[in-house]
C-alpha cells in the first residue's frame, strides 16, 4: 500500500483533496487530522492511502471541438506577389537549368507561361517556386 502525507492549512480544501482521491482512485480514503472539530493546523497530517496497484490517472481531453470558440487572433495577410515577381524568380531558375521543373510547374497550374496565371495562383506559384529553389 502506498502512504502520501500532505500538509494542508485550509480545512475545506482537506474535503476538497478527500472527494478528488475517491473520484480519481473509485477507494475511499482516509483523513486523519489532530482535531476534526477545529481548523487543520499546518503540523497537522493528511494521511491519504492509495492502493499501489491503482491505475495511473489519465487526462480527459475532449474529442468535440465544434463548440469551442477560436481564439480571437488576427491573422497575418498572405504576400502579395506580382507578374513581374514571379517572372524574376522564374528567370532564376532557368538561369540555374531547372527549364524542365519551371515547364512541368507551369504545365502543373494549367498555363503556358506565366502571364496566363490567374492572380489567385499567384501565392501558390510562388510557394512552387520557392520550393525549386528560387528567391521570392
Amino acid at each position: 500500500m502506498l502512504e502520501v502525507k500532505i500538509m494542508i492549512e485550509a480545512p475545506e480544501l482537506v474535503n476538497a483533496i478527500n472527494n478528488l482521491a475517491t473520484a480519481v482512485s473509485g477507494v475511499k480514503t482516509n483523513c486523519i487530522t489532530e482535531n476534526t472539530s477545529e481548523p487543520v493546523s499546518p503540523s497537522a497530517p493528511l494521511t491519504t492511502s492509495v492502493p499501489a496497484s491503482a491505475p495511473p490517472v489519465q487526462p480527459v481531453i475532449p474529442t468535440n471541438t465544434a463548440n469551442i470558440p477560436a481564439p480571437n487572433i488576427p491573422l497575418a495577410q498572405a504576400p502579395k506577389y506580382t507578374v513581374e515577381q514571379i517572372m524574376s524568380a522564374g528567370a532564376m531558375l532557368m538561369d540555374a537549368g531547372k527549364v524542365n521543373e519551371l515547364m512541368n510547374l507551369l504545365h502543373s497550374f494549367g498555363v503556358q507561361a506565366v502571364v496566363d496565371l490567374k492572380p489567385e495562383q499567384l501565392g501558390a506559384f510562388a510557394t512552387a517556386l520557392r520550393e525549386l529553389g528560387a528567391k521570392i
